[in-house]
């Protein structure tokens, strides 16, 4: 069972897979996004005056509904939301999305993927859960849930005001070939913008440089351009994911 406590400002508390602190008008969030970790979250939200503006958060992200309520919390509260590090997956999707504004590490990571809009490859990727002669007799059930997570997901980036299609954009078919080494993908700050994601502030007032990771990073900087991260080359060194040709700048 994940544990996951709540501090008092200024303290912190290593944890299995998720710490919690509250520090000055941030809270901070570092772990894996849980349905616990998010009720700790909002306790100590409650339990202290005045209350946070910001979200920190360090997550490679978690399961989807951990991630979408979490979003509609930040959304509610109108927090600001802090990256110093990397926020990946359904917190990249969701959390990051759903902020009032947003604030970025020099070189920290927003990874996106898996978002519910490519249906057929979610309702494969539940089905394939379950034995070869299980899956016939599952696959109605399954495609009801991924559509009524598809339906979620749809009202929450209409609340939000943000393209749904942000979650999903990598998944386009000029992208296929590059999604085949890259699993997740990055957008450019004019990229973000595109989508309905504006407000975004580089901690150092300088251009934001995705750094790379184990998997790669593709890079979408408008639409139809895009380059990629390998992984261990220098973030100057971008290649394009199509024909391995070195770009500049």
């Amino acid at each position: 069972m994940l544990l996951v406590g709540w501090l008092l400002p200024g303290v912190a508390m290593a944890l299995t897979t998720v710490e919690l602190s509250l520090s000055g008008q941030a809270l901070i969030y570092s772990g894996e996004l849980s349905a616990q970790a998010n009720q700790r979250l909002y306790q100590l939200y409650e339990a202290v005056e005045p209350k946070p503006e910001t979200l920190v958060i360090s997550s490679q992200g978690g399961n989807f509904e951990h991630g979408l309520a979490l979003g509609e919390w930040v959304f509610r509260h109108r927090l600001k939301v802090s990256v110093p590090r990397y926020c990946n997956s359904s917190c990249a999707n969701y959390v990051f999305t759903a902020a009032s504004s947003r604030e970025l590490g020099l070189y920290a990571i927003v990874a996106f993927h898996g978002g519910m809009m490519d249906t057929a490859d979610r309702i494969g990727q539940l089905l394939y859960k379950y034995p070869a002669e299980r899956r016939d007799a599952q696959r109605q059930r399954i495609a009801l849930l991924v559509r009524d997570k598809q339906q979620r997901e749809t009202a929450f980036f209409r609340q939000i005001g943000v393209d749904q299609r942000i979650t999903s954009y990598g998944y386009l078919p000029i992208y296929r070939s590059g999604l085949q080494r890259y699993a997740v993908w990055s957008y450019s700050l004019p990229m973000l913008a595109y989508f309905g994601v504006g407000n975004v502030r580089v901690a150092t007032d300088d251009k934001w440089f995705p750094r790379p990771s184990n998997h790669g990073l593709m890079l979408i900087s408008a639409p139809g351009e895009f380059a990629c991260i390998p992984p261990g080359m220098a973030i100057d060194r971008l290649i394009d994911c199509r024909d391995g040709r070195v770009l500049q700048g």
